[in-house]
């Protein structure tokens, strides 16, 4: 059965999705209006009114939503969302704070594999430094 996931964050980065997802398949990209992406260590999405999130749009199969649950830490540090007909994972933390080098550049890499606007990723790196609380 084909599930239609979006990823924001690190599974855009389409080399590390093949070696997790092997039978994922790149559908493309787009823009979800009204949402933003923000860090909490790592990569989460939330509502924001004028946000723009750019997505790549996947279709998994179940092995690969399998695999997806253990990278994400589901249930307990993701949980499972349908946004638009779309299943993605958001956070189970609200708490704001940037990201690794490391991590960053693997999620920089997947906006420049889906041929994303930059922008937003850079935004949510300042935002997510400038309300970072220790």
């Amino acid at each position: 059965m084909a599930i239609k996931y979006f990823a924001y964050g690190s599974n855009l980065n389409k080399k590390q999705m093949a070696s997790r997802t092997p039978f994922a398949t790149s559908l493309g990209s787009f823009y979800i209006e009204n949402w933003r992406l923000v860090f909490r260590g790592v990569a989460d999405i939330e509502p924001h009114e004028g946000g723009l999130l750019p997505v790549g749009m996947w279709q998994i199969t179940k092995p690969d939503e399998d695999a997806l649950d253990v990278y994400e830490g589901y249930p307990r540090l993701y949980r499972k969302e349908d946004i638009l007909g779309m299943m993605t994972y958001r956070m189970n933390s609200d708490r704001v704070m940037p990201p690794s080098e490391m991590y960053f550049d693997t999620i920089l890499t997947g906006y420049r594999d889906f041929g994303l606007d930059e922008e937003p990723l850079w935004k949510a790196l300042d935002e997510s430094w400038k309300d970072y609380v220790e």
